[in-house]
């Protein structure tokens, strides 16, 4: 007991000078800083053999401005899956002038539309089929990139442009560019992204790539996304090389998603917002037969301007290996979720 008690005082001594010079600088960057984030509480069912959870999951966002054109973020996530607490990202921007940045650090691979938009800002309560096939096989999540990126502005800009360069622990390193272009086609706009991914491997190196193409519309009552995607999947390649005949195995998916926000006067539910998305995905285009088909039916009950109750259901149909007339709901599931933004 004594060793306890003369290690938590000595422990004390060290932290409590820390913490008098830490202190004031705190304070000041808290007056440069934006703190943001979002708590979300809920529950989810997969067909699959029957599963299902209550969860509860939290972000927290610090933006500090370092000075007038350089800011650095970072961007925490915790979990009840897990029980801890992950650094999603972190990063610095640097303003370059007349809307355009320069992004250094660990954030997105910004590769077709939904991921050009964080995913408190989705109109369904999780990302779609396709985004949930394409981040395991690395075309989007996170990684160490460096960003240039020039936004659109209203009536003065119309082509917005982004392009990264990323590396990961993987030894991989990736090529993305995101270019979207207002009022393109009517009121929608036009938007196209590539990916070029070279993938380390046991037999050496791989090239990998990826492309997608979309039209987007976003009003303030109406919202729309027609998307599609194709590219190649590095690691059913990478199988086909070992034991198979040594071909490259490439995908094909799309999406549309239509969103309708109805305004109500209502002392509890401010605004109602039905969602359908409909998804495709073909895995393997030489067996293009063999696919998974989804119908995404969902509502959203705004009951503040940063708060909602979401409740989606997706009915995903997946074709059998042998006979392609054969589908299973295996994966199908639905989600109810409280999420409060701040």
């Amino acid at each position: 007991m004594l060793i306890l008690r003369r290690l938590f005082y000595t422990g004390i001594s060290l932290v409590l000078p820390g913490m008098v010079l830490v202190f004031p600088a705190l304070s000041s960057a808290q007056s440069k800083s934006v703190i943001s984030g979002w708590l979300r509480i809920g529950a989810d069912y997969t067909y699959n053999e029957t599963f299902s959870e209550s969860f509860y999951r939290a972000k927290v966002q610090v933006e500090t401005k370092v000075d007038d054109n350089l800011d650095a973020q970072i961007d925490l996530r915790g979990e009840s899956d897990t029980h801890e607490i992950e650094l999603r990202e972190a990063f610095l921007t640097a303003d370059l002038g007349k809307a355009i940045d320069l992004e250094f650090g660990q954030s997105k691979k910004r590769f077709g539309y939904e991921f050009q938009k964080s995913k408190e800002k989705l109109l369904t309560a999780e990302r779609t089929l396709v985004y949930q096939y394409l981040e395991p096989i690395g075309f989007v999540g996170r990684e160490l990139n460096m960003r240039y990126h020039r936004k659109t502005r209203d009536k003065e800009r119309s082509t917005g442009i982004s392009a990264s360069v990323g590396y990961n622990e993987a030894h991989d390193f990736s090529f993305v560019g995101h270019m979207t272009r207002l009022n393109a086609i009517g009121s929608f706009a036009l938007g196209g992204s590539g990916a070029v991914k070279i993938d380390k491997i046991q037999e050496g190196y791989q090239t990998v790539w990826g492309a997608g193409v979309e039209l987007i519309r976003d009003t303030e009552a109406h919202h729309v996304e027609i998307e599609a995607v194709a590219g190649m999947d590095p690691f059913a390649s990478e199988i086909e090389k070992k034991v198979g005949d040594g071909k490259n195995v490439y995908f094909l998916g799309g999406k549309l998603l239509y969103g309708h926000r109805m305004k109500i006067s209502r002392r509890l539910i401010k605004a109602i917002e039905p969602v359908f998305v409909a998804s495709f995905l073909a895995r393997d285009l030489d067996a293009i037969g063999r696919n998974t088909i989804s119908a995404l039916g969902g509502l959203n009950f705004y009951v503040a301007k940063q708060a909602r109750v979401s409740m989606n259901v997706d009915l995903q149909l997946t074709s059998s290996p042998i006979e392609h007339s054969e589908r299973s709901s295996v994966g199908s599931n639905g989600i109810i979720q409280m999420e409060l933004q701040w």
